[in-house]
């Protein structure tokens, strides 16, 4: 071995293991769309064993291919995906701005835009237009939350594969406001709920008299990308009221998901006038 090659028999750290893999999902671009396993490593400067080990954990995990007759990697399906998501968030962003902003004016409560952050275990704000009324929220831009409480938060987690619910309710959940699901079997049977109605809604869940409703933004596979919602406070909390939002909402999430290439859920209320489900066919 050389004194410049690195030595692979100290087992890197988790760290330097994170940064490998992002370095060598880095080199995949227009110009070099596919790589062997000693290309890669010469490439990232890193040791053929240990980008061997690297490349086959990523391939394992759907961000690479390879192909079996040129033994030769490309990126895999996880990769694209997770590419038009972070476009199509960024697009969301963009996008959502004006819209949020006639929503506040419209209904007179804060308009909020949510995301999952980077790892993928916590909700974090994007956008928040304020209402002509000050209102107490922990929903903040730049701020992350977690995903049990909420109803912005829980749009996203009711959206998500089921083994990240799994993960959310077996790592405790913690109550934040006097009304925070805490127990896993309720917080399951009440995500089910959302996903068949296609929102979510709460109340005293994270902030003493404030409630929200919220409408996900899915990608072609179902799962929540983002989250549209409104906050208000308690004593404008009437039946009526939330109908009307909820479908004013629903309107303005679907515009920003078409403009993106991205869609919402269909919208299903209870008709109070009739005592029954009505379905409302998303934009």
């Amino acid at each position: 071995m050389s004194a410049s090659e690195p030595d692979d028999r100290r087992r890197p750290t988790a760290p330097q293991l994170l940064e490998r893999a992002f370095a060598l999902l880095a080199i995949f671009d227009e110009d070099h769309p596919d790589w062997t396993t000693t290309e890669a490593a010469r490439a990232v400067g890193v040791p053929v064993p240990t980008a061997h080990r690297i490349l086959g954990v990523l391939r394992e995990e759907g961000y690479l291919g390879r192909d079996p007759r040129s033994k030769r990697y490309t990126l895999g399906p996880a990769a694209l995906r997770l590419g038009r998501n972070a476009q199509a968030l960024l697009d969301i962003s963009r996008v959502a701005v004006p819209m949020l902003e006639r929503l506040a004016a419209i209904t007179d409560e804060v308009a909020l835009l949510t995301e999952l952050n980077p790892s993928r275990d916590r909700a974090i704000c994007r956008l928040r237009i304020e209402a002509s009324e000050p209102l107490r929220l922990s929903v903040e831009p730049g701020r992350e939350l977690p995903l049990h409480a909420g109803a912005m938060q829980k749009a996203l987690l009711a959206f998500m594969p089921s083994s990240v619910v799994d993960v959310v309710c077996e790592s405790g959940l913690q109550p934040l406001c006097r009304a925070t699901i805490t127990r896993p079997e309720k917080l399951r049977r009440h995500l089910e709920e959302v996903r068949q109605r296609g929102w979510a809604i709460s109340f005293e869940e994270t902030n003493v008299g404030a409630w929200g409703i919220a409408i996900p933004i899915i990608d072609p596979t179902g799962r929540a990308v983002a989250a549209i919602g409104l906050a208000g406070p308690r004593h404008r909390l009437r039946a009526i009221d939330v109908r009307d939002q909820l479908h004013a909402l629903h309107e303005g999430a679907s515009s920003v998901a078409s403009a993106v290439g991205l869609r919402v859920p269909d919208l299903v209320l209870l008709d109070p006038s009739r005592g029954r489900r009505g379905r409302l066919a998303a934009a």
